[in-house]
């Protein structure tokens, strides 16, 4: 795809914090803003109507959890199946 040529308008501190960033991440400032551009889409997306089956399954886990390396979700189900339905 075609690069096409924007000018923006900002303060120059704006200005020189984006040279900044860009000095450190090795790249242009244009390729900075796409990144950018690019970061928002990603959470707007994040932010979508979720469909109820998978509203209902991500409250599933608390937040915060830390799943260590030896976490399996069969002792997580099968906790939630003996709360609901006791032992059998």
């Amino acid at each position: 795809m075609a690069a096409t040529r924007v000018s923006l308008s900002m303060d120059e501190s704006i200005l020189e914090r984006a040279r900044h960033h860009s000095k450190i991440r090795k790249v242009s400032i244009s390729k900075l803003f796409v990144s950018m551009v690019c970061m928002l889409d990603e959470v707007e997306n994040e932010h979508r109507e979720l469909p109820p089956v998978t509203r209902q399954l991500k409250g599933l886990l608390k937040p915060n959890v830390s799943l260590g390396p030896d976490w399996d979700y069969r002792d997580v189900l099968g906790d939630r199946l003996m709360e609901r339905y006791g032992a059998r």
